[in-house]
């Protein structure tokens, strides 16, 4: 037998779930990233590194630090603010946030 999430926890996904795509796609959008790995070496660094490193990619740390400020949002907005958000937000932001993706994304195709 299942029991139900409590409604505290249900609260801060949802804040969860709205805080991570907005600052991912603001990270994304700006290439901002607290680091970068380089796959052809297999290395992390804070630093852009020589183009002999091969090419960086921004994604683990665009991850790492939007999960990383959602968390820290989710314990910190009251319950008795986050029980005041609509749930369809929960679903609504992060489809808006994956539009904004796509259609920014089009710029590889018609350029």
């Amino acid at each position: 037998m299942t029991s139900a999430p409590s409604p505290r926890l249900i609260s801060a996904l949802t804040v969860f779930s709205l805080v991570f795509p907005v600052v991912y796609v603001i990270l994304y959008y700006n290439e901002l990233g607290v680091f970068r790995f380089y796959p052809l070496v297999g290395e992390l660094h804070l630093n852009i590194q020589p183009t002999t490193f091969g090419p960086a990619m921004n994604y683990y740390g665009w991850v790492l630090f939007s999960a990383v400020t959602a968390v820290i949002a989710a314990a910190a907005v009251p319950h008795r603010w986050a029980v005041h958000l609509w749930a369809g937000w929960s679903w609504l932001v992060p489809a808006g946030a994956t539009l904004f993706t796509f259609i920014y994304e089009t710029r590889w195709l018609f350029h």
